[in-house]
């Protein structure tokens, strides 16, 4: 299946989930002796509009669904029947971004808050969910960590002249942001046993800061001119680094470390292979798609 092939059958799923919560929202206009077709009309076109609020950002690449990434990867080997919890994690954390990085009015929050509520009840009616409770309880954990993380590392950069030690730190700020794959690759990986787990989930993590690192490249503009301070900002400016250099080092540093743990993996199962190369295989076509001179 390809790439848009993948997206769009992700975003069917999600837009799809709606009929879930108007059947409950059915049930419940009913109990209240509230039920009509105009109100039923009314809520369908509400939460249509509300799921479209999130796909659409994913359709065209404002926001990545990380979903995606971990099915892309594990190809044949994903477990399909998880997909719709899966979306629902990256819905809400897609929202969680936006409500804190975005300006917005009451109405558009309230848009937001409607469709976290929407998710929210489908995640806790999903009877998989129970499988990764406590996966779940430990991902909002490190995103709390992640969300605290650069702006201390930030501080650590900033006062730092070896390039090298620039880079490392980077990198190690970049593995901590992309944990926000984590739950993702966790659920992939529901139907495996634990030889290679902890491998592949560390690879899939630093395809995710190779991913991360290309959307601070390519929103480096758009971040300046809105006054937003990141790493790559701050280095792009710095006249003792030569910028591309630096890319060139951290993208290096970080495809050795996942060509590393490739080598330390043991045994030769397919199912093993296919997410670590197809990680390793994204991690390059992300670099060349940064043109780093």
């Amino acid at each position: 299946m390809g790439q848009i092939k993948f997206m769009q059958q992700l975003i069917s799923i999600y837009q799809e989930s709606v009929k879930e919560n108007l059947k409950d929202i059915k049930g419940i206009l009913e109990r209240l002796g509230m039920f009509n077709p105009e109100l039923e009309k009314a809520y369908e076109q509400a939460l249509t509009m509300t799921s479209r609020n999130i796909t659409g950002k994913w359709e065209v690449g404002r926001k990545y669904t990380r979903t995606h990434f971990s099915q892309k990867a594990f190809a044949q080997y994903y477990p399909e029947e998880y997909l719709q919890l899966s979306l629902c994690i990256d819905a809400m954390v897609n929202i969680l971004d936006d409500i804190y990085d975005e300006d917005m009015n009451k109405e558009v929050r309230g848009l937001y808050l409607v469709e976290f509520l929407r998710i929210f009840s489908l995640y806790n009616s999903n009877d998989l969910s129970k499988n990764i409770l406590p996966k779940v309880g430990l991902y909002f954990n490190e995103l709390i960590t992640l969300a605290v993380a650069e702006e201390v590392y930030l501080k650590i950069i900033e006062g730092e002249k070896d390039t090298d030690k620039i880079i490392k730190f980077s990198a190690t700020l970049l593995l901590c942001r992309a944990m926000d794959i984590n739950i993702f690759n966790e659920i992939a990986l529901a139907n495996y046993n634990d030889n290679g787990k902890e491998n592949i989930k560390l690879i899939g993590r630093i395809f995710r800061a190779i991913n991360i690192l290309k959307k601070d490249v390519k929103d480096i503009e758009y971040d300046k001119s809105n006054n937003m301070v990141s790493v790559v900002t701050h280095v792009s400016d710095r006249a003792d680094i030569n910028f591309s250099e630096y890319l060139n080092g951290l993208t290096n540093y970080l495809l050795q470390m996942a060509e590393k743990e490739k080598s330390m993996l043991k045994g030769d199962e397919e199912r093993t292979r296919v997410p670590v190369n197809n990680f390793i295989a994204m991690m390059r076509e992300n670099i060349a798609e940064m043109d780093i001179k």
